[in-house]
C-alpha cells in the first residue's frame, strides 16, 4: 500500500490526540482475541490446557477495568470464562468460582447496557419486544444476553438446580433468552431458542417458583433451534436429550438424531467444544440403545 508521506506528520499528531485509555482498550481486546483463538492448543479431546484461556481472561479483565462502558470487553470476558469453566476446570469448586465470576461480570455489564433503555428497573419491566426495541442500536446486547444467560445457568447447575431455582436463576435465564430471541432469533445459530429450550428441559418444576417450566416448550424451542441453526451440534444434542428425558415415546426419533449427529466431524475452530458435544452424544446413545 502506498501512503502519501505528506500525511505522516498529521497521522502522528492524530495518534497523540487519541485517548490513551482507548488505545490500551483496543490493545487489551486484540490481545484477548488472539489468546482466545489459541484456546484449543494442546487439547486432549474435550479438555483444554489452561494457558490460552487464562491469557484471554486476563486481557479481557484488563479491558473491562480500563473502559467498563465499552461492553465488547465484557461479553468477550464472559465467553472466555465460559470456555474455562466448561473445558478447562476440573472440579465443581473450580467451575463454581469461574461461573460466579461470570455472574458478577454479567450483572455489571447488563446494568451498563440498561442505561440505554432508561435504567435497570425500566429494562427489567419491559416485555422482550419492548426491550429489543429499546436496545436495537446496541450491537453488544445479543452477546451480552447470551453469555449472561449461559453463566447464570451453568452456575445454577454447579450450585444445585433446586436451590438455584429458589434463588430465581431460572427466571433470569428465561428473561435473558427471551430478550435475545426478540433481538435476533438467529444470533449464534439460534442461541436464544437453544438456551430457552435447554432451560425448560432441565429446570425443576417448583410450585410458585418455576411454575412456568413447560416440557412441551422445551422441545418446541429446540426444534426451532435445529431449524434455524442446523450446523450447531448442541442444538441436536439438546433436542435428543429433551425427547429422551420427557417424551420417551419419541426415543426412536432421539436415537436417529444422535446417530446423524455422530456422523459429523469437529471443525478446527471449534474442535474442543464439538469434541465435547460428540462425546456427550455417544454417552447418551449408549444410555438409550433401544
Amino acid at each position: 500500500m502506498n501512503l502519501d508521506r505528506s500525511l505522516l506528520p498529521r497521522l502522528a499528531v492524530l495518534s497523540l490526540l487519541l485517548p490513551s485509555s482507548l488505545t490500551a482498550q483496543t490493545d487489551a481486546i486484540a490481545a484477548g482475541d488472539a489468546a482466545y483463538a489459541r484456546r484449543a492448543e494442546g487439547h486432549q479431546g474435550a479438555k483444554a490446557q489452561p494457558g490460552p484461556s487464562n491469557e484471554a481472561i486476563a486481557d479481557f479483565e484488563r479491558a473491562v477495568k480500563e473502559q467498563p462502558d465499552r461492553l465488547e470487553g465484557s461479553w468477550k470476558l464472559l465467553r472466555a470464562l465460559h470456555f474455562k469453566g466448561e473445558f478447562v476446570a476440573q472440579t465443581d469448586d473450580e467451575k463454581q468460582k469461574v461461573f460466579a465470576r461470570g455472574k458478577e461480570v454479567a450483572k455489571a455489564a447488563i446494568n451498563r447496557l440498561a442505561k440505554r433503555a432508561g435504567g435497570r428497573a425500566k429494562l427489567d419491566a419491559m416485555t422482550p419486544a419492548q426491550a429489543a426495541k429499546a436496545l436495537a442500536g446496541a450491537p453488544e446486547a445479543p452477546p451480552l444476553y447470551l453469555w449472561s444467560a449461559v453463566h447464570w445457568g451453568l452456575w445454577g447447575d454447579v450450585f444445585g438446580r433446586l436451590a438455584a431455582a429458589r434463588q430465581g436463576v431460572g427466571d433470569k435465564v428465561r428473561s435473558y433468552a427471551e430478550n435475545l430471541i426478540a433481538l435476533d432469533e438467529r444470533y449464534e445459530e439460534a442461541a436464544g431458542h437453544r438456551v430457552l429450550g435447554r432451560l425448560h428441559t432441565l429446570a425443576p418444576k417448583v410450585p410458585f417458583v418455576t411454575g412456568w417450566v413447560d416440557r412441551d416448550k422445551a422441545v418446541a424451542e429446540l426444534r426451532k433451534a435445529v431449524a434455524l441453526g442446523p450446523d450447531n451440534l448442541d442444538n441436536h444434542l439438546f433436542l435428543a436429550e429433551a425427547l429422551f428425558e420427557h417424551f420417551p415415546a419419541k426415543s426412536a426419533e432421539a436415537r436417529n438424531i444422535l446417530k446423524q449427529l455422530l456422523t459429523r466431524q469437529p471443525v478446527p475452530e471449534l474442535v474442543v467444544e464439538q469434541e465435547s458435544t460428540l462425546g456427550k452424544a455417544r454417552a447418551l446413545l449408549a444410555k438409550h440403545p433401544g
